[in-house]
């Protein structure tokens, strides 16, 4: 540069004119402008997270990008900022964890109630499967019930497939249901009320089981604290353990298949 007194040339950082003495006065040196903080992304993650938090597993991550996002906001000295939005998906992802198993308990006993009367529904198809199977059986032999000694054998024809025999609660079982074992090679009209008559009922004695309902039904009912049964006219319905199937004041409730 050049002494604004004498005009010598003079370097630039001199902090004085070397020939005339005059001192000169350097601008103080800046540091460059900061950048503004931004937000932390763990903290925006945390709260969308736990939002989302319906799931264990985002419900755990939210917590957990919360407390990270906490600790890096904490120490990174004003360079991030979103501490109210880390915080909020912390509480939030923390509230969905507590909730998650209180849901569960009041959804699991729906969903298993739903499932018992899926395999109900399916236990009285079959029933009605048989029973019609004893209609066709007893419309190719003059009116007359098949012995009980092959019960199961001798329907084979007349049921759609072998699953029929098959509960889907007892299905360890080759056969899940017994043959009333009064009916066992009589004549139809020997019966005075085919409506109230049980035919087919379930027991876990296996296949060709025949006997009387209160002799060999199953231990335990297997459907909603009740049992399927199938009679003498075909139609079907399911009765509470306990209560007289060959009385059961639903019965006309239940429509026929």
């Amino acid at each position: 540069m050049v002494c604004p007194k004498c005009q010598r040339d003079i370097p630039d950082s001199a902090p004085y004119c070397a020939y005339c003495g005059v001192r000169f006065a350097h601008p103080a040196a800046t540091d460059p402008p900061s950048s503004p903080p931004r937000t932390s992304g763990l903290a925006v993650a945390s709260l969308i997270l736990g939002i989302l938090g319906g799931l264990v597993v985002t419900a755990l991550l939210g917590l957990l990008f919360g407390i990270i996002a906490l600790v890096q906001i904490g120490g990174s000295r004003g360079r991030l900022r979103g501490q109210g939005i880390a915080i909020a998906g912390t509480v939030i992802s923390g509230l969905a964890l507590l909730c998650i198993p209180i849901l569960a308990a009041m959804v699991f006993p729906v969903f298993s109630r739903a499932r018992s009367s899926a395999h109900k529904a399916t236990c009285l198809s079959n029933v009605k499967n048989i029973s019609l199977a004893l209609q066709m059986y007893m419309a190719d032999n003059d009116d007359r019930l098949i012995a009980a000694a092959n019960w199961c054998g001798d329907l084979e024809d007349y049921v759609r497939n072998y699953d029929v025999f098959l509960c889907p609660v007892a299905d360890d079982l080759d056969c899940a249901y017994a043959l009333n074992s009064d009916l066992s090679g009589a004549d139809l009209a020997s019966f005075a009320d085919p409506m109230s008559t049980v035919a087919i009922f379930e027991s876990d004695v296996g296949w060709n089981a025949s006997g009387l309902p209160q002799d060999i039904l199953a231990p335990e009912p297997r459907h909603l604290e009740g049992d399927n049964y199938g009679y003498l006219d075909g139609h079907v319905q399911w009765v509470p353990r306990g209560a007289d199937p060959g009385s059961a004041p639903s019965r006309r409730s239940v429509p026929p298949y």
